[in-house]
């Protein structure tokens, strides 16, 4: 049975991610032997690293370029926000 270097009351042994982690009863101080804040690291860094990107798509060709009726668009309007017509005394 382990005891904790700080307050002497016994400890239990937890598995977590392959990594054993020591924990006192009394005060709740988690304790780690040698090379198991290392594995901790290196298991956070793994499951935290972003995942590899996918290839673009390749863009696709028509044979002629598209371009839209002009007679459809609308003039640029900026968008209304709360603030916007909130603070407009006119």
């Amino acid at each position: 049975m382990l005891t904790c270097p700080k307050c002497q009351e016994s400890m239990r042994t937890y598995e977590r991610n392959g990594v054993n982690v020591d924990q006192c009863t009394g005060c709740k101080g988690i304790f780690l032997d040698r090379g198991e804040l290392e594995a901790l690291i290196n298991a956070e860094a793994e499951f935290s690293a972003p995942a590899a990107p996918a290839a673009p798509a390749a863009p696709q060709r028509t044979s002629e370029p598209y371009y839209p009726p002009q007679n459809a668009q609308q003039p640029y309007r900026k968008k209304k926000s709360f603030l916007g017509e909130f603070l407009d005394f006119d």
